[in-house]
């Protein structure tokens, strides 16, 4: 049995690594392709453009894993059921799914393996990709800095600007700080405000109170025009995106929002995604044991194309709660477990009736 069973996972992971490296081939080189046009007008040292395509390549890994997973089972134990081994396995008085239990444990150890990729190695390097390409291919000097709880920028007319978070939906900064210095760098005037709004292409800050230093003065207003801050586009292109950051971080920005009084239905789905796509890599080869070896569907090629569209069938779930956690129609933080649950029930049940 152990000599059987280090046979099947000797060839399991075969597969598992040329889909894997092949996946990432294709897909760098598609992002090749797609980025050719910035790297011909910058015409940037080779060096960089490949440190950005490496760089790509964690996040590629870590989205391929429920795929190889999953061609990876079908295969190993298609080409064993088509040269009737496992009919061998079975006549011999072995277990069938005592033998190949053993890759649910390979499933929860890549479960296991995407979960640190995707709190640790993914976003530091998508965020190091990111400016890579901004900053030393792009030659666009960042203009936000992230700080652990806030927002730092420099104002058009100089002025330095701190800003707790921005509310994407709603074009509205929150809590706002505006510091203007005279030319030796004294500080001139701070202005705080509870929050800013985006309208008619100006900030309109909001609960505003003025300290000048110079005058020795402090004005409180319900409102006041703000045009030394640049238009919502530059949070958009400059903030970082919930790929950039791992659990503890986007759950850290969240929670600003929602102290302020906001909630971003997106940044809850994407927080709990981030548990919840990990674990398709395990469910990926508890349905593919059982799709193989039923014979009733003829193993194999047949089994392969029903674990096709088994996965489509997930990843048509998976995208419809997710859209519905995203509306508000389902619970956020229920919406990227749905899927997981519905087809761990479904591939227990498959696992446990297979014919021994």
């Amino acid at each position: 049995m152990k000599i059987l069973r280090r046979y099947f996972f000797k060839e399991f992971f075969r597969y598992f690594i040329i889909i894997v490296a092949g996946f990432t081939a294709v897909s760098t080189t598609v992002e090749f392709f797609d980025k050719a046009g910035e790297f011909y007008a910058k015409n940037p040292p080779l060096y960089l453009i490949i440190e950005y395509l490496i760089l790509q390549t964690p996040q590629v890994i870590l989205y391929s894993l429920p795929f190889a997973s999953l061609f990876s089972i079908l295969i190993t134990i298609g080409i064993a059921s088509r040269w009737r081994e496992t009919i061998i396995i079975r006549a011999s008085g072995a277990s069938v799914r005592r033998l190949f239990s053993g890759f649910l444990a390979i499933g929860i150890i890549i479960t296991a393996t995407a979960l640190f990729l995707g709190e640790t190695v993914v976003p530091a390097a998508t965020r190091k990709a990111a400016w890579v390409r901004k900053v030393e291919i792009l030659r666009e000097s960042p203009k936000i800095i992230h700080s652990r709880r806030a927002l730092w920028l420099k104002g058009i007319d100089g002025s330095l600007i701190r800003i707790d978070g921005f509310i994407e939906n709603e074009n509205r900064i929150l809590k706002t700080s505006i510091f203007t210095f005279d030319q030796s760098f004294g500080l001139e005037r701070r202005i705080e405000a509870d929050e800013g709004i985006w309208s008619d292409k100006r900030w309109e800050l909001r609960n505003v109170t003025v300290f000048d230093f110079r005058k020795k003065t402090t004005e409180k207003y319900k409102t006041l025009i703000y045009t030394s801050l640049e238009e919502p586009k530059i949070f958009r292109e400059e903030m970082k995106k919930p790929e950039e950051m791992n659990f503890i971080e986007l759950r850290a920005y969240y929670t600003r929002l929602e102290k302020a009084g906001f909630k971003n239905l997106k940044y809850i789905v994407r927080l709990y995604e981030k548990l919840a796509y990990p674990t398709i890599s395990f469910i990926m080869i508890l349905l593919g044991i059982p799709l193989a070896l039923n014979t009733r569907w003829g193993g194999g090629i047949r089994a392969a194309g029903l674990g096709v569209i088994i996965a489509v069938c997930y990843w048509l779930v998976y995208s419809v709660s997710i859209s519905l956690g995203n509306a508000g129609s389902l619970p956020p933080w229920l919406a990227p477990w749905i899927a997981p649950f519905v087809f761990c029930i479904a591939g227990a049940f498959l696992y446990f009736r297979i014919e021994e």
